[in-house]
């Protein structure tokens, strides 16, 4: 619902990236020939809005999640309608030129859902281990992993996915053992420190 129009991100538009012939996006089979970026405007339903999620727990059983919240005001609103679980994500920064990192509002949304049993999950950013630990820090449940995974899958198929995943288990794993954490749940806040604390006066 954050995202009724595709952005006008100049590698979006300026790319003028077209899938190749050969290939097909496999979740639109049938349904509409998507063949560019720019395309993928024709799937969106311009009119969504917080009662579209209303009608669309009232058609389903299966949790919804609410992906795009940025905000506090968002997240409580996401409560306020049943949402099962809220997915902290800016779209890879396709959407809009300028929001926030993920990792700069992850906090403000779990404060805001705190108490409400909704968990909040983040995507955006997660390179390393690190990132992992960081994220869990922060409040986050899990985290979502995009590019990196699709670099392993450029890289070697199958086998580059697995080998990514290998590889941030285990900078997660060494980042917990560095930090003192013996368990999930000591992971805890004081872990990060905020950039602006190093920033310069000068």
């Amino acid at each position: 619902m954050d995202k009724p129009v595709e952005g006008a991100g100049r590698y979006n538009v300026h790319g003028k990236f077209v899938l190749p012939a050969q290939y097909s996006l496999g979740n639109f089979q049938g349904l509409i020939n998507v063949r560019s970026y720019a395309q993928t405007d024709k799937l969106r339903d311009k009119s969504a809005t917080w009662d579209s999620v209303d009608w669309l727990r009232s058609i389903t059983r299966l949790p919804i999640v609410s992906k795009g919240i940025l905000t506090a005001e968002d997240a409580r609103e996401a409560v306020k309608h049943g949402v099962s679980g809220i997915l902290v994500s800016n779209h890879g920064g396709r959407g809009l030129d300028g929001v926030p990192a993920t990792i700069d509002v992850l906090s403000e949304v779990v404060d805001a859902v705190r108490g409400s049993g909704i968990e909040v999950y983040v995507d955006g950013g997660i390179r390393m281990g690190t990132d992992v630990v960081k994220a869990l820090a922060l409040g986050a449940r899990a985290v979502f992993v995009g590019r990196a995974v699709i670099w392993g899958l450029a890289y070697d198929g199958e086998n580059g996915v697995k080998k990514v995943l290998e590889i941030l288990r285990d900078e997660f794993s060494i980042a917990m053992a560095l930090s003192g954490c013996r368990s999930l749940d000591e992971i805890s806040a004081d872990l990060v420190e905020k950039r602006s604390a190093y920033s310069s006066k000068l």
